[in-house]
C-alpha cells in the first residue's frame, strides 16, 4: 500500500470524466450497480534538499519502487427522472442517489452521494464517508495520530477512531458533438470545483494524521479543482485527454507547525485514455506527473514521518504514479 493516498485525481476526476460523458444507457431500469476497481503504482523519486528555496524544482525518477495501492467500490445508483419541462435542454433533468462502500488492504469506508443534473452541461453533487481503519502489524500502518516528538504515527482504534469526510460540488461539461453531430466531432470538456471538510475523530485541530496509509494529513476545509480536456472516438480506444487538477486546505493555520506551509496545493497533470471493451466493461489508464512540498533539508526515502516537522520553501515536481481504473457496470 502506497504512502500516499490514491487521490481524487481518480477517485472523483476521472470517473467523474467517465460518467459525465458516458453514453446514454437505452436500460430503462432506474438502478445502475457497478464495481470500480483501482490500482496505482509509484516509482521513487527522491525528495531533494532545496536549500535556495527553489519555488519549483524537479525530481527525477531514482528507484523502481515506492509501493503500490488498490482500492474496490460498489455503487448502487438509482436514478429519479425530475422533468423540468418539455424543451429539449430540461427534459432530461435528473436525480441520481449513490450508496456505495469502498474497502483497501487497510480500511472499510461506506458513503452516499447525491448528484442532479438541471441541465446536459451542468451537474451537482454533494455526499460523505465515513470509515475506519486497521494497520497489517508491520508491513502497512492504516492509520495513525502524529506525534510530533517521537516523529511517528501511533496507531488509532479500529470501531472507535473515524474519518469522516463531506463535500459539495459542481461540474461544468460540454461536447461539442452536441452542435456537430458526427462520430469524430466530439471534443469533451470538463471543469469541476469541489470544497470538502475532512476529519479524524480523535484528532486535535493543528494534529496531524494518517488515512489509508497516507500522512500528512489534518483536520480542516479543503478544495479541489480539476479540468479535463479529451477526444473521443466510434472505437475501441475511446478516449484520449489531459488532467489538471490542484488539491489543498484554505487555511495554513490547519496544521500546528507554522513552517510546513500547510495551505499548499499540489497540483498534477495526467494524460490519460480510456478503452471501451464493451459497453459495461471500461478501463482507465492514466500517467500523473505532480508536485509536491519542497524542503529545506530533503528527506532519506525512511524519513517520510519527519515531513511535519520541516521547513516547506518551495514546490517539487515529480512523476507520481502510473494508475489504472477497471469498471464493470452490471
Amino acid at each position: 500500500m502506497k504512502r500516499n493516498k490514491l487521490s481524487l485525481l481518480l477517485a472523483l476526476s476521472v470517473f467523474a470524466a467517465a460518467a459525465a460523458f458516458a453514453d446514454e444507457d437505452k436500460n430503462t431500469s432506474p438502478f445502475n450497480f457497478s464495481l470500480v476497481t483501482d490500482f496505482a503504482y509509484y516509482p521513487y523519486a527522491e525528495n531533494k534538499a532545496n536549500p535556495a528555496h527553489d519555488p519549483s524544482m524537479f525530481s527525477p525518477i531514482t528507484g523502481p519502487y515506492d509501493g503500490i495501492e488498490g482500492r474496490i467500490t460498489a455503487h448502487a445508483v438509482y436514478t429519479i427522472p425530475t422533468p423540468l419541462g418539455t424543451h429539449w435542454l430540461v427534459s432530461g433533468a435528473n436525480l441520481q442517489l449513490d450508496p456505495q462502500i469502498e474497502l483497501t488492504p487497510v480500511s472499510i469506508m461506506p458513503g452516499f452521494t447525491l448528484s442532479w443534473s438541471p441541465v446536459p452541461f451542468l451537474v451537482f453533487n454533494a455526499g460523505a464517508q465515513a470509515g475506519t481503519g486497521w494497520s497489517l502489524g508491520t508491513f502497512i500502518q492504516g492509520t495513525g495520530f502524529y506525534d510530533p516528538a517521537a516523529q511517528t504515527y501511533v496507531d488509532t482504534t479500529f470501531f472507535k477512531d473515524w474519518f469522516v469526510k463531506a463535500w459539495a460540488q459542481a461540474t461544468f461539461q460540454f461536447d461539442t458533438g452536441a452542435i456537430w453531430p458526427g462520430d469524430w466531432t466530439h471534443i469533451l470538456m470538463q471543469f469541476t470545483y469541489q470544497t470538502y471538510y475532512s476529519m479524524y475523530t480523535g484528532a486535535a485541530d493543528g494534529s496531524v494524521w494518517k488515512w489509508q496509509a497516507s500522512g500528512n494529513k489534518a483536520n480542516g476545509w479543503q478544495e479541489y479543482m480539476c479540468g479535463i480536456l479529451a477526444y473521443e472516438m466510434p472505437m475501441v480506444l475511446k478516449r484520449v485527454g489531459l488532467m489538471f487538477e490542484s488539491e489543498g486546505h484554505y487555511n495554513a493555520s490547519d496544521y500546528y507547525n507554522p513552517r510546513f506551509m500547510g495551505d499548499f496545493k499540489e497540483i498534477g497533470l495526467s494524460p490519460f485514455i480510456q478503452l471501451d471493451f464493451t459497453k459495461n466493461d471500461i478501463l482507465q489508464i492514466l500517467f500523473n506527473i505532480s508536485s509536491r512540498r519542497s524542503f529545506e533539508t530533503g528527506r532519506a526515502a525512511d524519513e517520510a514521518n519527519k515531513e511535519p516537522n520541516l521547513n516547506a520553501v518551495g514546490r517539487e515536481w515529480y512523476f507520481k504514479r502510473l494508475a489504472f481504473r477497471y469498471t464493470h457496470n452490471f
